[in-house]
């Protein structure tokens, strides 16, 4: 939960002031994150416009970014394409916007049925980034590191009934790896203990966690105090992915909450 509403509603204005967010051009990591928040915000304060911000953004974000299948990567013209963690992370917004809002659960189901079947390749991974109409792989990109896991949890987050047979081919992308998984960037360790929080006794999810810990302190610089990009890149920072590897350090006390981080 939000630990100082005041401080993020004077964020929340100062970025509306500066044209950055929710007035922004639409990219879709940052506006799952701006669901989530929204939602957040409902829960802490109770006021109905936290949740009616955060179906506006929804409609937005499906109007601009929407295609007949899936949703392109941002509005600016060189963010074409779909990535699918980037999908997953909207499932993830839409599953907790669904949990006050049972609509939006059923939209989510319905988006992971549909992209599902074009970004997984069945015992071999999953596409990082496709096509904008989900035709075929983007050139230049192969297999994601992590998507199967991104697909893993936020299915079981939007219904395991539902979509179980998506999380059962994601279960099995999982279990080929995470044994050997070494995820040595910021962001990506940041995330991974973020995903690995909601199951944190299922296998993969403890290796994990040991795992991306245990780089992480070889990644601490201290003064000033900040993660570097990568273990062997000490002199390279970056605030958004610092930002991600907080979400991981941080999560919630219970999984199924509604805060991401």
């Amino acid at each position: 939960m939000l630990r100082d509403v005041d401080y993020v509603l004077r964020k929340l204005d100062w970025m509306q002031s500066e044209g950055i967010w929710p007035n922004g051009l639409r990219y879709l990591w940052t506006d799952a994150f701006g669901v989530v928040l929204y939602v957040s915000l409902y829960a802490e304060t109770g006021e109905e416009r936290w949740l009616g911000e955060a179906e506006r953004l929804v409609a937005d974000v499906e109007r601009v970014l929407g295609r007949r299948r899936g949703l392109r990567i941002g509005e600016a013209a060189d963010r074409d394409g779909q990535y699918f963690h980037y999908l997953a992370m909207w499932l993830f917004a839409l599953a907790r916007l669904g949990d006050l809002k049972p609509e939006y659960r059923k939209r989510g189901i319905a988006l992971a049925r549909d992209i599902h079947p074009a970004f997984v390749v069945p015992g071999r991974g999953v596409i990082w980034k496709m096509q904008e109409d989900l035709s075929s792989p983007y050139p230049g990109y192969g297999l994601g590191s992590m998507d199967a896991y991104d697909g893993y949890v936020s299915y079981r987050m939007l219904d395991e009934e539902e979509l179980a047979p998506e999380i059962a081919q994601m279960r099995d992308l999982m279990e080929r790896d995470w044994r050997t998984l070494d995820i040595e960037q910021d962001l990506g360790l940041g995330m991974m203990l973020w995903l690995a929080h909601f199951f944190p006794d299922e296998p993969w999810a403890e290796a994990q966690t040991r795992r991306s810990l245990r780089t992480l302190e070889t990644m601490w610089v201290d003064p000033p105090g900040y993660f570097s990009r990568a273990p062997w890149l000490h002199d390279t920072k970056f605030a958004f992915t610092n930002y991600g590897v907080s979400l991981g350090c941080r999560p919630p006390v219970s999984g199924r909450g509604v805060s991401i981080g």
